[in-house]
């Protein structure tokens, strides 16, 4: 299975939030030798982001298509400097709808985790959420505190099932570019072990030791490090512990598909993925289901 980043998307309002995505951003576009397209939107419908009348002139849609301007060509200046290849837009209509129509197949999208509230922000939690409900792409959720971007070692949720299988793909091609060590845990639930019998638990344990194993065979494969662990507890919780034990820089998990309702359903309120995204100190990709598999997910394609 091979992932192909083409193209790194930031979405941006020009906050301190959006400057710690925007490195993040730049830092993928660099190593995975994609190009970057920076995006804001105003949070008014498109034709007033684009047609100003004089009474518009002073109000709140032109002071919003200014700040989207300047959030691009601030992404704008840092990636000349930084020698990647970028493209710019500035999008009206609501944040999510506007994050959904700018990307496509071959995208990884970027997203802070906290920002300033209002109309045409991207960073508000709760955007970030409706956007992870159901990701049209991998998509990295950077929080508002996160070091310097180094990617060297990437800690990844291995489960059953084609979005696990997505996830783990991504994430060793991020660790093979960075030259880093993919930390794999495999989580027997114990909400489901307490009620299990001694053979069924020990079943458990042998399948998730397997899927940690496999995850290293294919890492070994593509000349990435790989560690392997294997814990019984809540997974969101046994993952966040699992980044701290392990010193992530990055953790990497699957989301939506047919593993869904036995991971106790990541979109739900409260799974494994909003969990995780709330919580953790360093960035969090969600990887779809489709986002391996080498083939379009349908008509959707890059806008």
């Amino acid at each position: 299975m091979t992932v192909t980043v083409e193209r790194v998307v930031l979405a941006t309002d020009g906050s301190a939030s959006a400057a710690t995505a925007a490195a993040h951003a730049l830092f993928l576009a660099r190593v995975l030798d994609a190009s970057l397209h920076a995006v804001s939107a105003t949070g008014t419908p498109q034709s007033s982001a684009t047609e100003t009348t004089e009474t518009e002139t002073a109000g709140a849609p032109a002071s919003a298509a200014f700040e989207a301007e300047e959030a691009v060509g601030a992404v704008t200046r840092r990636a000349l400097l930084a020698g990647v290849r970028l493209t710019s837009e500035v999008v009206g209509g609501p944040v999510a709808t506007a994050v959904e129509r700018v990307v496509g197949d071959g995208d990884l999208l970027v997203l802070g985790r906290h920002g300033r509230s209002g109309p045409g922000r991207f960073l508000v939690g709760s955007v970030a959420e409706r956007v992870l409900d159901a990701p049209p792409v991998p998509t990295l959720v950077v929080p508002s505190a996160s070091p310097r971007p180094t990617y060297r070692r990437v800690a990844l949720l291995a489960a059953d099932g084609a979005p696990s299988a997505s996830a783990e793909t991504l994430a060793r091609r991020i660790a093979a570019a960075t030259r880093g060590v993919l930390e794999p845990l495999a989580v027997v639930d114990e909400r489901g072990a307490e009620t299990a019998s001694r053979e069924a638990r020990r079943t458990l344990e042998t399948e998730a030791r397997a899927r940690v194993n496999a995850v290293a065979a294919a890492a070994a494969r593509d000349a990435v490090e790989s560690g392997g662990t294997v814990r019984t507890g809540v997974p969101a919780a046994e993952l966040l512990a699992h980044v701290k034990r392990t010193g992530a820089d990055a953790v990497v998990l699957g989301v939506g598909g047919d593993d869904e309702a036995r991971l106790a359903g990541y979109r739900a309120a409260g799974t494994v993925v909003s969990r995780v995204v709330r919580h953790a100190e360093v960035p969090t990709l969600v990887v779809p289901p489709s986002a391996g598999d080498g083939e379009t997910s349908g008509p959707r394609g890059r806008r």
